[in-house]
């Protein structure tokens, strides 16, 4: 491993380490479930994990993990580049009942796994923040054995979330990630999306892809026979509805922030970036209301607001 990589991997470790303890029992088992909904929403097969060997390629505090298991797999293996995060999902491992599970820290980029060893690998929003898809993807391609499936999830790109994350970042990492720490904590927001905001905009690479490059890069790689899931989309990219609330929580959490800062530096560049936030706001609010009036469809409304969305989709191994 390179000393950049192992740097970027330290520094990714350590920010996500922080962030799934920090989830409640309750909070961590919605998480947990989220999998199995969305699974069953695409028309998967149900008993499809039955004496599956899976491995949770970033597994985080090991929700997919758990999923997996719950869902019948025979063996789950869950690996992630922080210690922190492995350490949570062992804490959390006997509270789901869920022996057949077991965690280690690794790199996704270089898998301590013998090639054809896994029936399923997940590997859900985790090969955008690392330094090389086409590595992922061929690591994952290799301890895969033939016919076996992976699931992927990857940002999506267009729309107005993640160019407004991208701007956001470059303020963000000069308030420093305390300071953002403290405009989610005045803002008052639950975990859940304490995780989001410190992940797009602290996570050391965050990259986007438009469906045709993603096709590129799995075909690339030797998958076969991939369809993508329409179904479950319970995130911000559900509907332009959905997008407005995810940005007026950005908005929310920088003018909170403003109002309670004792320093006037840091009060200024937040209130300048609640304001930013909203215009964004009034732009999508206005392309909606142009919808309602007839004067643009829904395609074009969700292109301009939405853009590709998540990319959730399955493929298989030859």
């Amino acid at each position: 491993m390179s000393s950049t990589q192992r740097a970027i991997e330290d520094r990714t470790g350590k920010l996500f380490g922080d962030l799934w303890h920090r989830y409640d029992d309750q909070l961590f088992k919605q998480s947990v479930d989220l999998f199995g909904a969305r699974w069953r929403t695409n028309g998967e097969p149900e008993d499809f994990f039955r004496g599956k060997r899976c491995l949770d390629a970033g597994c985080g505090g090991g929700r997919f993990s758990f999923a997996m298991a719950l869902m019948g797999a025979a063996s789950v293996v869950g690996i992630d580049v922080s210690a922190e995060g492995i350490a949570d999902a062992n804490r959390r491992r006997e509270a789901m009942g869920a022996n057949q599970v077991s965690f280690r820290q690794s790199t996704l980029i270089e898998l301590p796994f013998d090639d054809g060893e896994f029936d399923f690998v997940c590997c859900s929003g985790v090969l955008h923040h690392t330094v090389s898809i086409e590595r992922g993807l061929s690591e994952i391609h290799r301890v895969l054995k033939p016919g076996g499936r992976v699931y992927l999830l990857l940002y999506g790109a267009g729309g107005v979330y993640w160019p407004l994350t991208l701007v956001l970042r470059s303020f963000a990492q000069r308030l420093g990630a305390a300071e953002v720490d403290r405009c989610i904590g005045a803002a008052e927001l639950p975990a859940n999306k304490r995780r989001t905001v410190l992940d797009d905009l602290f996570v050391p690479i965050l990259e986007t892809y438009t469906w045709e490059r993603l096709e590129f890069l799995v075909r690339e790689a030797g998958f076969t026979n991939w369809h993508r899931w329409t179904g479950g989309q319970l995130d911000h990219e559900s509907s332009p509805q959905a997008v407005i609330a995810e940005l007026q929580i950005r908005a929310d959490l920088w003018n909170a922030g403003a109002a309670t800062s004792p320093v006037r530096a840091a009060s200024d560049v937040e209130a300048g970036l609640g304001r930013l936030c909203e215009n964004v706001i009034r732009v999508a609010v206005a392309l909606v209301e142009q919808r309602q009036a007839g004067l643009i469809s829904d395609e074009e409304l969700r292109t301009a607001v939405i853009g590709n969305g998540h990319h959730r989709l399955v493929a298989q191994r030859l």
